[in-house]
């Protein structure tokens, strides 16, 4: 598996221990794994382990409950090392076993998770990703707009010292342009502003119901209820005094601009994947389509489909294929750049935004997706079985917008489908 420079994880710390006496599951386990992009060192004799984790250093363990030392052995070996030496790592037990006894026996060994065979890869993947992944959350985003360029430059700085990522605004008159390029996550507003009054600025950001809900905040030198007020009706949030303290003002703009981010996730997000639902997906694909035209960069587009899905949930049911929909929507998150806008189009389909991608270029990552899809194995009850999936790849071309190239990369997605599925097909530059 490759990734890519600006891949969203850590390939340094996505490298997990696998113990288990089997060696022939424990391969089948550490393959399945590796679909997803981890890195694996299997350990087969439960009295080797600590010498492992003191050489290789993994960010989590992945171990078996049960070995022929005995049905707890696991846990007892865990502890055990907790206790000998100071090896910072993460656990989680694996057992054919869902009882009390054996739960608690894994939380006393400081165990971080316990799933019972058998194995829900989909879960244990999502448990994984949430104890490896570094902090990936990217800077807030703020505007700051004032007529002091120096007290702007000063509150930016205290603001970026923070690690928030700020844009001054250079003239009011670069206002929509800013918006639609830079998309803050809050505005940061003097009330004195000479060349127009602060409320009527307030008022133009709420026309446009893209803005309905960034935080707007307002800076005043002194306290004035009735300026205050006027402020607020016009669409304003809140209301700062100078002087400021740098903690204060860090503080304030943090916190505002946090349950922004984190209410436009629950507006954007799609409840069983955690992508952009298609709404929001349509609105990113904009932005990006905006953004090529301007910078003259390629833009890819891909959809992507799940391969006789029906199928699925009429042999397994709906719970089961939504396992396979979250296992796609996974892959697609750990294989693509950060950079890559990843959103559920509907159903079981995807849709997939790679800026400064060619269709060439995106053709060949969704064909590593594709295969590595392909060799996982999902369950219902005790019953396995595997899925594939097809996926069109269009770029935008000069007079393009984002519904035509859409339009495109769907017409592919129907080429491979009926051209015998489980492929990818790239659209015609026609």
């Amino acid at each position: 598996m490759t990734l890519s420079a600006d891949h969203p994880t850590d390939a340094a710390g996505r490298l997990i221990c696998l113990v288990h006496d089997n060696k022939l599951v424990a391969r089948d386990m550490a393959a399945q794994l590796e679909h997803f992009g981890y890195r694996l060192v299997i350990v087969n004799d439960i009295a080797g382990l600590q010498s492992v984790l003191e050489r290789e250093r993994p960010a989590a363990v992945v171990m078996d409950l049960a070995f022929p030392s005995g049905i707890m052995a696991g846990a007892a070996e865990i502890a055990r090392i907790r206790t000998a030496c100071a090896l910072p790592f993460s656990t989680v037990f694996i057992s054919t076993r869902s009882n009390f006894e054996a739960r608690l026996a894994t939380v006393r060994a400081g165990a971080d998770g316990y799933f019972a065979k058998p194995l829900d890869m989909v879960a244990l993947i999502d448990r994984l990703d949430a104890l490896t992944v570094r902090d990936r959350a990217q800077p807030y985003r703020v505007l700051i707009v004032g007529d002091e360029p120096k007290a702007a430059d000063r509150y930016g700085a205290i603001l970026q010292g923070a690690g928030m990522d700020i844009r001054i605004l250079p003239r009011l008159s670069d206002l929509l342009q800013v918006l639609a390029e830079y998309r803050p996550e809050l505005v940061l507003m003097d009330v004195h502003l000479p060349q127009c009054p602060d409320t009527d600025l307030a008022r133009l950001i709420r026309q446009d119901a893209l803005y309905l809900d960034v935080p707007i905040v307002f800076l005043a030198a002194a306290a004035d209820i009735g300026r205050q007020l006027a402020a607020i009706e016009s669409g304003g949030d809140d209301f700062l005094l100078k002087p400021i303290t740098p903690p204060q003002l860090v503080s304030a703009i943090s916190g505002r601009a946090r349950r922004y981010r984190e209410l436009r996730g629950l507006i954007m997000r799609d409840s069983l994947t955690g992508l952009l639902n298609h709404s929001a997906l349509k609105e990113h694909l904009g932005h990006e389509v905006a953004r090529a035209g301007r910078n003259k960069l390629p833009l890819a587009v891909a959809m992507v489909d799940i391969d006789f899905f029906k199928r699925v949930n009429d042999s397994y049911g709906h719970p089961v294929g939504d396992k396979v929909i979250r296992a796609l929507s996974r892959l697609l998150q750990q294989r693509l750049r950060r950079a890559d806008i990843v959103g559920r189009y509907g159903g079981e389909e995807f849709a997939v935004v790679m800026p400064g991608s060619t269709a060439a270029a995106a053709a060949a990552v969704l064909d590593q997706v594709r295969s590595a899809f392909s060799g996982i194995r999902h369950y219902a009850g005790h019953q396995e079985f595997t899925v594939t999936l097809s996926a069109g790849v269009a770029q935008l071309d000069g007079a393009g917008n984002g519904d035509a190239v859409l339009a495109r990369a769907d017409d592919a997605l129907y080429q491979a489908k009926h051209g015998g599925r489980n492929r990818v097909v790239q659209a015609s530059t026609d």
